[in-house]
């Protein structure tokens, strides 16, 4: 016990004490930090305190007195379509993420492994495609929609909205996991057709296990993305039972005959509930990825 003490206090009286300046420059960091955290967390805890708070009325009244209450929930789930805001919110968010990995995943391995004509001329192009911002074509996308629905009638908007979000996602996710997958040593795939794998099985067992904690990432991102946007879904979507969570909302503090701020504050925070029980279930999968695919090669 004494060799460890002896240890302890040379490694602490070799640490230089800090100067006047280091002092005010840890102060600085931490009067940042702080201020960050009060920044962030003050409109959080109004918005839990406004939910349940049942003397709030239409408007939110910061300083009025706290009473327990479900009353907003209630109205939320009783007098406005928030159920089918929902619906409709994880159906397009689920779509969006699954046809994003999906295509992600091959078009990531296929730029990473393969070397193929255009093959920097499509790469400049997605990075060019991620500069300009996805409503800039909403006049396109009437079009459009207009256009295929003629030809396809089941093409909904919700359909159209989750080609949208997908389209978008994929230029900028591939380029994100091309980089990702090129870290991962060629050896490995050499290994594995040396067994005998084909392609494919390089990537299905080898590339994929090992690139599942940026896959999750992107299933994360691209879910969050509809509950997020606002825009793109009030534009088009023009039935108030087709609106997303972002878009449904909305009416609640934009229409004087719906006004109910202290509801769209109960909204605001069970549309976190999702979004936080995806982050618990991908978790697993960002600890997890490594080790699995490394075995397996």
């Amino acid at each position: 016990m004494s060799i460890f003490k002896k240890k302890s206090d040379l490694y602490l009286s070799d640490r230089q004490p800090l100067t006047f300046l280091g002092k005010v420059s840890l102060g600085l960091v931490y009067f940042v930090l702080i201020s960050w955290s009060v920044i962030v967390i003050w409109p959080l805890y109004q918005m839990v305190v406004s939910a349940f708070n049942g003397r709030q009325q239409q408007y939110l009244i910061m300083n009025d007195a706290f009473e327990f209450s479900l009353r907003h929930f209630d109205y939320l789930f009783n007098n406005t379509l928030y159920l089918s805001w929902v619906k409709n919110t994880i159906f397009i968010a689920s779509s969006t993420a699954i046809l994003t990995l999906i295509m992600v995943s091959f078009t990531g391995f296929a730029y990473s492994r393969y070397r193929f004509k255009g093959r920097k001329a499509s790469l400049m192009a997605i990075m060019l495609i991620q500069t300009i911002p996805a409503f800039a074509g909403i006049t396109a996308y009437f079009t459009m929609h207009s256009v295929i629905s003629s030809v396809f009638p089941y093409l909904t908007r919700q359909m159209m909205l989750i080609l949208i979000y997908a389209g978008t996602g994929i230029a900028g996710n591939t380029f994100i996991l091309k980089g990702y997958i090129d870290s991962i040593s060629t050896e490995l795939d050499d290994a594995a057709r040396i067994d005998g794998c084909s392609d494919i099985k390089v990537y299905r067992l080898i590339i994929m296990p090992i690139a599942r904690p940026m896959l999750a990432i992107i299933a994360l991102w691209s879910f969050i993305g509809p509950f997020m946007d606002f825009l793109m879904p009030r534009v088009l979507l023009t039935t108030p039972s087709s609106y997303t969570l972002a878009a449904g909302l909305f009416t609640l503090i934009n229409d004087f005959r719906t006004l109910n701020q202290p509801a769209f504050a109960a909204g605001g925070l069970l549309t976190a509930v999702p979004i936080v029980a995806l982050f618990i279930i991908l978790q697993k999968q960002l600890v997890s990825g490594l080790a699995k695919g490394a075995v397996k090669g």
